[in-house]
């Protein structure tokens, strides 16, 4: 029988998991240490980490780069961090450099790899989700509080609640029973939590910057999703003021692909003058580009 290719078993070794193997895997399998050299020397294959390598064929990326330091890690570590909330595709977050856990036991360290010994692995709720093992959603988010500016933090948390990844509830469960002093991340979560709507996360990005300029600038006694009925049926609207029947509701979208979509847009903002309430609009170029003019806006709305 002909032997198989060097390259066809490492290509099938390394299929699972993007790319990327393990030197000690591939001789497993039949490979010499010399025939993977060799097939480093032909551009085949290239060393990432200690004994850990990628198939360059297969097009780098930051998910790539963090399985290749979890299988140098080994089966003991996990996806942490900017890593963790990157596996999660919590909004607008990413992680260049690949970030772990690993027990406080293990002292493994490479360049290129950011590790993390936490004093309690049992805090990091580790789980396997999309085929890895990652830190759980409250303890990742704990983690993006330390290193991401507020805005950004607000951004990741609201998706993972909007996502119904996590809550107000379930985070303030988890500090209460993991929020050791001085760890990092607690503080700014902490402070967030008392921040947002504990029923209601914001459902994008223009609302959760709506609600930042709105505070910024001393508009604090609105209330979040205001309930108003008509005909049977009840529409929810994003900022309201209800002592001065004002509405200042975020719209992101230009238009609708799907005239359904359309009519019930069209049908929710024509509620609130029926329940005798004045609507103010928060697109994102306002809110970005013409802050003052929106402010002003809502302020001659509220007045009047």
């Amino acid at each position: 029988m002909a032997r198989e290719p060097s390259v066809a078993i490492i290509s099938r070794l390394s299929a699972p998991s993007l790319g990327v193997f393990r030197g000690r895997a591939a001789v497993d399998l039949g490979l010499t240490r010399k025939q993977i050299r060799g097939l480093q020397t032909a551009g085949v294959v290239e060393r990432v980490l200690p004994d850990t390598y990628r198939m360059t064929a297969v097009a780098a990326s930051n998910e790539q780069s963090l399985r290749a330091a979890l299988l140098w890690a080994g089966p003991e570590a996990a996806a942490a961090g900017l890593s963790a909330g990157e596996h999660y595709r919590l909004e607008s977050v990413a992680a260049i450099t690949p970030e772990i856990v690993l027990p406080r036991a293990r002292h493994a360290r490479a360049a290129g790899v950011i590790v993390h010994r936490p004093n309690d692995m049992a805090a990091m709720r580790v789980r396997r989700k999309h085929g890895l093992r990652v830190t759980g959603v409250e303890p990742t988010l704990v983690a993006l509080a330390a290193v991401l500016d507020e805005e950004a933090f607000e951004i990741a948390c609201e998706d993972a609640r909007r996502r119904r990844l996590t809550s107000v509830p379930a985070l303030r469960a988890y500090l209460a029973q993991h929020a050791g002093a001085g760890r990092a991340g607690v503080a700014q979560l902490r402070d967030l939590l008392d921040q947002i709507d504990p029923v209601h996360a914001a459902r994008s990005t223009l609302e959760v910057k709506t609600r930042r300029l709105l505070v910024a600038n001393g508009f604090t006694d609105f209330v979040r999703e205001l309930p108003l009925a008509w005909c049977g049926h009840t529409y929810r609207f994003d900022f309201a003021f209800p002592d001065r029947y004002t509405i200042l509701e975020t719209n992101g979208r230009r238009w609708h692909d799907d005239a359904t979509d359309y009519e019930h847009d069209n049908e929710k903002w024509s509620v609130p003058g029926r329940h005798g309430y004045r609507l103010v609009f928060a697109t994102w170029d306002k809110v970005m580009h013409a802050p003052r003019q929106l402010l002003a806006e809502l302020r001659a709305t509220l007045a009047a």
